[in-house]
């Protein structure tokens, strides 16, 4: 099997996958959605329809270069003709390894992950400097009360 493969089923069993269509319209609905794949073999209409998700959600979209009997056996399922990554980190391991097996192809979606994921990295480095030093995030201080030191 896949590498590629391999992490799909890893990323259900964490549940950041959305799998089939309903589960990804879902997905997409409430803006979780961050890479779209279907199977080579989907039909137009999933294609299509897939192709206008991340508009919805800003999300990204790839074909991949599996069938759906590939995706669903990496899924425990007959076939799946559409995933959803939910989570930013599997998302950019699963283009990783589309890539490692067509480059030209796959480049540019990698490229536009790892843009999306420095700018978390620098939104995260500033969320943290912008904190008061002493102050624990979450606890009652922000709420008023008093602290138990």
């Amino acid at each position: 099997m896949s590498k590629g493969l391999g992490l799909l089923g890893l990323a259900l069993r964490a549940g950041k996958l959305a799998a089939g269509y309903t589960a990804v319209s879902e997905a997409v609905h409430s803006k979780r959605a961050r890479l779209i794949c279907t199977a080579a073999d989907a039909s137009e209409r999933v294609q299509e329809s897939a192709r206008h998700m991340p508009d919805r959600c800003n999300g990204l979209y790839a074909e991949t270069g599996f069938t759906q009997e590939q995706l669903g056996r990496a899924l425990g399922l007959n076939a799946c003709g559409i995933v959803a990554f939910l989570d930013p980190g599997f998302a950019w391991a699963f283009a990783k390894k589309l890539e490692e097996n067509d480059r030209e192809r796959y480049g540019a979606l990698v490229e536009a992950l790892d843009h999306r994921r420095d700018r978390a990295v620098r939104r995260k480095a500033k969320k943290q400097r912008s904190r008061k030093p002493g102050r624990k995030p979450g606890g009652n201080q922000a709420r008023g009360g008093r602290s138990n030191d």
